[in-house]
């Protein structure tokens, strides 16, 4: 599945690189109108992140980011400062198909238990961002501002055991460079577990990256600045996926 997706900071939509807000490209699109296009270029699915919310869960942006989705007729999954189990709650009642769930997935597990048990499994993504170390591939949180005491695999392995088959995985010095994407961060998760459903997300550049991530068995590709920059368009993007 292509997964066209939108970052949001200062209510506008915005590009990060490798995760750092000071590197913030903002572009001059209006959210819900960026939306309908991709929702109308045929896309099965949508991925907004609340940048504002993520950072400073205070600083939320649900309102407008909830306004632009209104009118939606196609799934989206959201995330950025989803902290308690109202929100989750907030985000579900809003229309939300899934929330997506970063830094609390890594930090307070049982909490996040509580929410999968009490919504449902298939109302979550869980997103594991990670930076290669010397000892393997290590999460990072809070805006990837810190790194988590868990390894990669034993967080995939815990929530899989609660159900989810719904994960997000970044490799951090990748995102937003559009220098191609993390494959073997992909091959390892494939290797460790090939049931799960993985969303590819960081660095997606050309097509060709697209068809070696479906050849690599991932569930889902995320395309953020290459949509927004033009390098290809969502039907492009769908033709290659579906014909990989």
């Amino acid at each position: 599945m292509i997964i066209p997706a939108l970052d949001v900071l200062q209510n506008q939509i915005v590009r990060l690189y490798q995760g750092k807000y000071d590197t913030a490209q903002f572009y001059p699109f209006e959210l819900g109108a960026r939306l309908q296009e991709y929702a109308q270029s045929g896309a099965g699915k949508l991925h907004l992140v609340d940048l504002e919310g993520a950072r400073d869960p205070d600083k939320k942006q649900w309102q407008h980011i909830q306004a632009a989705t209104k009118a939606l007729n196609v799934p989206y999954q959201v995330g950025g400062g989803i902290r308690t189990e109202q929100d989750v709650s907030d985000w579900l009642k809003a229309g939300a198909n899934q929330v997506v769930i970063g830094s609390m997935a890594v930090e307070k597990r049982d909490e996040v238990k509580g929410w999968i048990e009490k919504f449902g499994a298939q109302h979550f993504v869980i997103a594991l961002d990670v930076n290669k170390t010397d000892s393997g591939w290590a999460p990072a949180t809070h805006g990837w501002l810190s790194e988590s005491e868990f390894g990669l695999f034993e967080l995939v392995d815990f929530y899989v055991a609660l159900g989810v088959i719904d994960f997000l995985c970044t490799d951090i010095s990748k995102d937003g460079t559009m220098t191609g994407p993390s494959f073997a961060l992909y091959q390892d998760l494939a290797k460790h577990n090939s049931d799960i459903k993985v969303q590819a997300s960081g660095g997606v550049s050309s097509l060709d990256d697209i068809k070696k991530l479906k050849e690599l068995g991932v569930g889902g590709v995320i395309l953020g600045k290459s949509l927004l920059d033009g390098a290809f368009n969502v039907e492009e993007a769908l033709a290659c996926y579906q014909n990989a």
